[in-house]
């Protein structure tokens, strides 16, 4: 027969192990919902592909340097992966405006930047055996400033240009070795631009894949910020001409991805400029853009101030 007091014993032990393995238990929840919340610091920016509509990002990139704060890096698509490169590479928004502005609104300029003086023939950049009929590496050689960084490893931010491998369908994210290439590779929109051939990948417009990069950041213990401009808002009822449906058609797709992603994950903070009413090639309207796009500075400076306070 069972004693009394081995009763008692065997209570004693067992409620001493539950306590013990509760109080365990406890301590092991509190270790992980710590690990779980840690505090974000800083920010990375993601600047969207959207060809002329991009220069919406250059209020952006102003505000930043109202503020005096600096992303911890930087992603671009396209148009955005060429003004990430060059703030990246230490032109300030002001800097980036005027260039952009002065090469887009006095067209004989730009023209005779097309002249190409350094030795280049035009049939290095119209060529019309290539599978586009223009070469981007040429093109941006030409036009862009000559302050641009030779390299990722030059830069003044690390940068993550976005592009898509032809044959394999997929991802590519560039953000080492020569720069102005990998730009040219994000920019390369079939039938215009020829695609640009790296690592022996062959690469095209990076928006096929990723137009707003804002999740190539995830798990970075950083603040995301992503602007889109792929955003359209049209009134317009008739039809478009051949060239406006093929490069609709384009920003159809970009739009749709984003709003894909954005089902799955969000950035901490996602600016979409009003700017939809805009057609992708309209360069020379940048100083309407860049002016419809001046309403989303203000919310982009208060957004992201509160964003970094709470962290």
């Amino acid at each position: 027969m069972i004693k009394r007091r081995d009763l008692m014993l065997a209570a004693i032990t067992t409620g001493s192990s539950l306590g013990m393995s509760s109080a365990a238990s406890a301590s092991t929840t509190r270790s992980d919902s710590a690990e779980e919340v840690q505090p974000k610091s800083g920010f990375s920016l993601a600047l969207g592909g959207g060809a002329a509509k991009a220069f919406a990002h250059i209020p952006i990139l102003e505000a930043l340097d109202e503020l005096g704060v600096k992303p911890i890096e930087i992603s671009g698509t396209s148009m955005g992966a060429i003004l990430g490169g060059f703030y990246a590479s230490g032109m300030t928004g002001k800097e980036i405006r005027d260039f952009s502005v002065d090469l887009f609104t006095r067209k004989p300029q730009l023209l005779n930047k097309l002249f190409l003086k350094n030795g280049r023939t035009w049939s290095s950049l119209f060529n019309i055996s290539q599978p586009a009929i223009i070469d981007p590496v040429v093109l941006f050689e030409t036009i862009f400033p000559t302050n641009l960084a030779d390299t990722f490893e030059d830069l003044n931010l690390p940068l993550k240009v976005m592009a898509t491998d032809f044959y394999s369908q997929s991802e590519v994210i560039l953000e080492n070795g020569p720069l102005l290439p990998a730009i040219a590779a994000s920019s390369a929109l079939p039938m215009l631009l020829t695609p640009v051939k790296i690592d022996g990948q062959v690469l095209i417009d990076g928006g096929f894949v990723n137009p707003t990069p804002f999740d190539v950041f995830e798990g970075n213990g950083h603040f995301t910020v992503g602007v889109d401009v792929t955003g359209s808002d049209f009134s317009r009822k008739d039809l478009p001409s051949g060239l406006e449906t093929w490069i609709g058609s384009f920003a159809i797709t970009l739009h749709s991805l984003v709003a894909a992603k954005l089902e799955c994950s969000k950035p901490d903070l996602l600016i979409e400029p009003p700017i939809g009413k805009f057609m992708t090639m309209d360069f020379f309207k940048i100083e309407e853009i860049i002016a419809a796009a001046e309403p989303a500075k203000d919310e982009f400076k208060r957004k992201l101030t509160s964003l970094l306070d709470a962290g």
